[in-house]
């Protein structure tokens, strides 16, 4: 045990509660996950009361504490998996199951398959009714020779036919033996599922813990920049904080650390509207739940974190070679986003993967003229939930992921 506590040996450790009432305990010791740090931590504050006594000697009353909060961010470095509760916290939502559909799916009537280079025609049946929808990503694992084993992005769907981002090989068909699996997937719930987690920075040189307990994921942002990790940040909010000597720490007893490696700018792939794009300078997402705690009498902690409709704010930049991103910011265009980031490994590769399909262009920012070097634009987005329903998920955001 050292005399100072170092920046860099601490493990922050985090839990869902699994039952009751928001703020009656701390998660459970055991079965925890350790988060994995770029940066950040949580800190406790109180409200600052101040005395208004007039003194007659031109001095102050000490002022009290107020209420307790518990407010800061962790960015991470993204990779698949290692963080699958907490966005789906922030979505108060769960993540669906992965779905299998074959000739045999009901609904699919037998379906015989043939496809082009960009889209997968069914003879009969609906892909609608089978499950699929647009922003999904699926794996053929039989049928359509050359297509096998691959990751392909909807971005096109109705009954019988299936339109990908992908160039696929050509199949004249029929095949009438296939298996096409579609990825688990987390959209917004209606039903506003609120969790709440425990999380431990336990700082190893000291052997003591600070635990903060009714933590709730406020928001998250994604950022992507030229030979970069693609990072992760997560904003959180809590009710109180407890510290624990070495007596006591680590509160969470073995939590385990995912393995899989960060996710790489280079393997993404990023289609807006009908354009997969290569030329892209900076991305970034923004999903907020905009919450906060409620100061109230009679108690040191707020009895909730409450959050509010979410938002979903960012921007894409690149390099300017046409106006068609001014021309659909100028129409107000509906298009849609579809973000890819996969492992570098033969397909199919594991990914995390992003959809907006009810999106405009905020606006078509470029850069002043006169400088060297190419001109730029940036395109701040505007999203809203899809209510078309049919082959769209009455969502603003979508994520997709490979792992089980």
């Amino acid at each position: 045990m050292g005399l100072y506590q170092t920046g860099r040996n601490i493990v922050v450790a985090y839990k869902a509660r699994a039952a009751g009432a928001y703020g009656d305990a701390a998660a459970g010791g055991a079965g925890a996950a350790v988060f994995r740090p770029s940066t950040g931590g949580l800190n406790l504050t109180k409200g600052a009361i101040e005395s208004a006594e007039n003194r007659r000697d031109g001095m102050r009353t000490r002022g009290r504490h107020g209420q307790h909060a518990v407010a800061g961010s962790y960015q991470a470095e993204l990779s698949v998996g290692s963080f699958d509760d907490l966005f789906a916290a922030a979505f108060r939502a769960s993540w669906s199951a992965a779905v299998t559909i074959t000739q045999a799916t009901a609904g699919m009537s037998t379906a015989t398959l043939s496809c082009t280079t960009s889209a997968i025609t069914a003879s009969a049946g609906s892909w609608i009714t089978s499950g699929l929808r647009v922003g999904d990503v699926i794996v053929f694992s039989t049928g359509l020779t050359g297509n096998t084993n691959r990751n392909l992005r909807v971005v096109g769907l109705t009954a019988t036919v299936i339109t990908v981002a992908e160039t696929l090989a050509a199949v004249a068909g029929p095949v009438s033996t296939w298996s096409v699996s579609v990825r688990r997937k987390l959209i917004q719930s209606p039903t506003l599922a609120e969790t709440d987690f425990s999380f431990e920075e336990h700082e190893l040189d000291i052997d003591a813990s600070e635990r903060f307990d009714g933590v709730r994921v406020t928001g998250f942002s994604l950022e992507m920049a030229p030979n970069s990790i693609i990072t992760a940040t997560f904003n959180l909010i809590g009710q109180k904080m407890t510290v624990l000597g070495n007596a006591e720490a680590p509160y969470f007893t073995a939590p385990t650390a995912s393995v899989t490696l960060p996710l790489s700018v280079v393997d993404a792939s990023i289609r807006l509207g009908t354009e997969n794009l290569v030329d892209l300078t900076g991305f970034s997402l923004n999903y907020d739940l905009n919450a906060g705690p409620t100061e109230v009498i009679a108690s040191r902690f707020t009895p909730d974190v409450f959050t509010n409709q979410a938002t979903v704010t960012g921007s894409i930049t690149g390099l300017r070679k046409n106006l068609n991103q001014v021309t659909s910011f100028l129409n107000e265009d509906q298009i849609a986003l579809h973000v890819l980031c996969a492992e570098n490994e033969a397909e199919p590769k594991d990914f995390f993967s992003l959809s907006i399909t009810n999106l405009t262009l905020g606006g078509a920012n470029k850069s002043a003229l006169g400088a060297d070097g190419p001109r730029t634009q940036e395109l701040p987005i505007m999203v809203g939930i899809d209510e078309a329903g049919g082959a769209f998920d009455a969502t603003m955001l979508k994520l997709v992921r490979s792992n089980a």
